[in-house]
C-alpha cells in the first residue's frame, strides 16, 4: 500500500512539472504571436514594438500561472510537512 502512495506521488509530481513547462511555453508563444501579428497589421513589418511588449506580457502571464499552480499544489499537500488545515 505504501508503495502505491509513493508511486502516485511521483506521477503527480511529474504531471505538475509537465504542466508547468507547457503553460510557460504556451504563454510566451501566444504573447509573441499576438505581438507579431499586431506589428504586421499596424506597422507593416517595419516595427517590433508590439512583439516585444506582448512577449513580455506572455512571460508575466506564464509566471503568474506557474505561481498559482504551485500554490494550489502546496495547499492540497496534506503530507510532507504541509501546514494547511
Amino acid at each position: 500500500m505504501d508503495k502505491k502512495k509513493k508511486s502516485a506521488g511521483g506521477w503527480h509530481a511529474l504531471a505538475l512539472m509537465t504542466n508547468i513547462g507547457i503553460t510557460l511555453a504556451a504563454s510566451v508563444f501566444i504573447g509573441y504571436y499576438i505581438g507579431y501579428y499586431l506589428d504586421r497589421w499596424l506597422f507593416h513589418k517595419t516595427g517590433y514594438v508590439m512583439t516585444v511588449i506582448f512577449s513580455l506580457v506572455g512571460v508575466a502571464a506564464g509566471f503568474r500561472a506557474l505561481f498559482r499552480m504551485i500554490n494550489t499544489a502546496l495547499d492540497k499537500d496534506e503530507g510532507n510537512g504541509g501546514t494547511k488545515e
